[in-house]
């Protein structure tokens, strides 16, 4: 007769190798749903970010100064165009050409100071009539610590690039401040976009720790409101 021993270790618990495999199996089918997961959400961000680029695109701007090479965007079908103070500073009649490769003289004809925002009037009248397309202000700043954001410009040069990252505060001032790495010079005048492709800023600098920097679209609105009472008011 075989005596049997009995060992007296801890609860441990030894798999046979059905059981293994029927763990790994599962190991195996978390991982892929996990990969799967991220996949999607890859695929998804990525589409999101086309998505934008595709409403927005046509109606951003390279701007030439005396000095600056930045951004622009156009609000305006007759060809205003908005972008940063500095881009034009000692350029009254910048140099602006479009998405899709067309050139035109502009003036410089509203500025404010505070929030360094320009409001420029491209020379159309010298071309056949045209309808510019223009990007979409957004109607509020609904912007959570977090939530992702596009910057589309000319950063170092390269008109059409869009750039992602995230929204990370609105500072004492008002300005909004972004992730880094978002923005980079030729950024500057360009627009920071939720993720309707609705603008919600002026992208207007980079700080000291890499982090961007934006003037919110509550200064936009006001600016052209402005510009819009002066420019409607009857004439004595």
């Amino acid at each position: 007769m075989l005596s049997l021993g009995f060992s007296t270790v801890g609860f441990i618990k030894v798999l046979a190798p059905a059981d293994v495999e029927k763990n790994d199996a599962h190991k195996t089918k978390r991982t892929q749903a996990k990969n799967s997961r991220e996949i999607i959400s890859i695929e998804s961000k990525k589409n999101q970010a086309d998505a934008v680029y595709e409403k927005v695109n046509s109606a951003i701007v390279t701007v030439y100064g005396v000095k600056e090479l930045g951004s622009g965007m156009i609000v305006r079908t007759d060809g205003l165009v908005l972008t940063n103070k500095h881009v034009v500073e000692n350029s009254a009649f910048p140099t602006v050409k479009t998405a899709s490769g067309e050139v035109y003289e502009a003036e410089v004809i509203d500025f404010d100071l505070r929030y360094d925002l320009a409001i420029v009037r491209l020379n159309t009248k010298a071309t056949a009539p045209t309808v510019l397309p223009t990007v979409i202000l957004a109607n509020t700043l609904r912007l959570q610590p977090g939530d992702r954001v596009y910057a589309i410009g000319s950063p170092g040069g390269k008109a059409g690039t869009m750039t992602t990252g995230t929204f990370l505060r609105t500072t004492e001032q008002g300005s909004l401040q972004l992730s880094s790495g978002l923005l980079s010079p030729g950024n500057s005048g360009g627009p920071l976009l939720n993720a309707n492709g609705e603008v919600v800023g002026i992208n207007k600098g980079v700080l000291e720790d890499d982090t961007g920097i934006a003037t919110s679209v509550i200064a936009i609105k006001e600016l052209l409101t402005r510009y819009d009472a002066i420019r409607d008011r009857p004439k004595k």
